[in-house]
């Protein structure tokens, strides 16, 4: 089952973050939440709703529709639950989230157009590869053979095999890194790649702070606490180092050395993990740690967005330009060629 979207999580734990104040039993809330959103979005509370019946808590019952949520919400519903924190999580999920939405929506909107753009390019070229091959024939020109295939059902679907090929390419290599297909490797090199690195390893780890802080205000044991803050970073490389850290903190070791004996984090969360440790508020410093890394992520974004503007408006330039020489090479320089002695 797909997860849902930003503003259904947002909405939906806004709702319950209102009932659970009222004093309103969990079992009723939960119920509630199956007459609204999307058909999947009721199926899947309808199947919390069972479970939480039973006497069932409520975020591993969230756990157990499978991907519907992310692993953030889950892990922070179960924290609050364990400290008795249950209105103050859905609170806090539900703000998260809606900024998420408008963030997200941000972004989108700037890229619309150049993607706009790049879709109506090679709509309008694979409608020339038929319909010019007709126009050809009626002049009784010698149609332009695009691909080499000798016809123009050939060279339509070598086009359309091609942009299907690069457009669902894409997506599988974003799906396979996220879901961890290919190891750490991708994300190891995407960690190196300038901007877009550290915007994935800002949003990764802002979720981790934040996860950890809710947790340590929940007087979570730090096995719990580790295990829920990464299964939250929604990120396959970190996600792989909870065995190697539960381990270790087995061990009685603190966050900070655990931590930083793995290498994966940066120097600057490590900093603020040891002044919150070193200091007894280590929850109210990771809480200032997820601040300010999903800052940074914003920040990061709102370049990335800018370049994929010029990125893609350049990709439409270069579609539009080469489809314009090929035509010129096919009907002018072959028609005078064809003239010459």
């Amino acid at each position: 089952m797909a997860q849902f979207t930003y503003s259904q999580l947002s909405d939906g734990f806004q709702r319950m973050a209102v009932s659970y104040a009222a004093g309103i039993d969990i079992r009723k809330i939960v119920r509630r939440e199956t007459e609204y959103g999307s058909t999947a979005y009721r199926k899947a509370f309808l199947e919390i709703a069972r479970k939480v019946d039973k006497g069932d808590p409520l975020g591993p019952s969230m756990a157990a529709t499978g991907e519907s949520f992310p692993g953030l919400a889950t892990a922070v519903v179960k924290a609050g639950e364990k400290s008795g924190r249950l209105e103050e999580s859905f609170k806090r999920l539900s703000q998260h989230y809606k900024s998420l939405a408008e963030f997200r929506q941000r972004f989108l909107t700037s890229i619309a157009w150049p993607c706009f753009q790049l879709l109506a390019a090679v709509g309008i070229i694979g409608v020339l590869i038929l319909v010019l091959d007709y126009v050809y024939r009626l002049g009784n020109i010698d149609p332009i053979d695009w691909f080499g295939m000798g016809s123009t059902t050939g060279n339509f679907l070598i086009y359309v095999f091609v942009i299907l090929l690069l457009f669902g390419g894409g997506y599988a290599l974003y799906q396979g890194i996220n879901r961890g297909w290919f190891g750490i490797l991708p994300i190891k090199i995407a960690r190196r790649i300038p901007l877009i690195g550290k915007t994935i390893e800002c949003l990764a780890l802002s979720r981790f702070a934040w996860t950890m802080s809710v947790c340590e205000n929940a007087g979570m044991n730090p096995m719990e606490t580790i295990t829920l803050a990464l299964g939250s970073t929604e990120n396959y490389y970190y996600q792989q180092l909870e065995p190697e850290l539960t381990a270790d903190l087995q061990k009685g070791n603190e966050f900070y050395r655990s931590m930083k004996q793995t290498d994966a984090f940066p120097e600057d969360l490590l900093i603020y993990v040891d002044n919150g440790e070193t200091s007894g508020e280590l929850a109210e410093s990771m809480d200032r740690a997820s601040g300010e890394l999903q800052n940074r992520a914003e920040q990061n974004l709102k370049t990335i967005s800018g370049i994929g503007f010029f990125l893609i408006f350049s990709l439409v330039a270069v579609l539009i330009g080469g489809t314009v020489i090929l035509l010129y090479q096919n009907l002018y320089l072959k028609t005078i060629n064809e003239f010459l002695p």
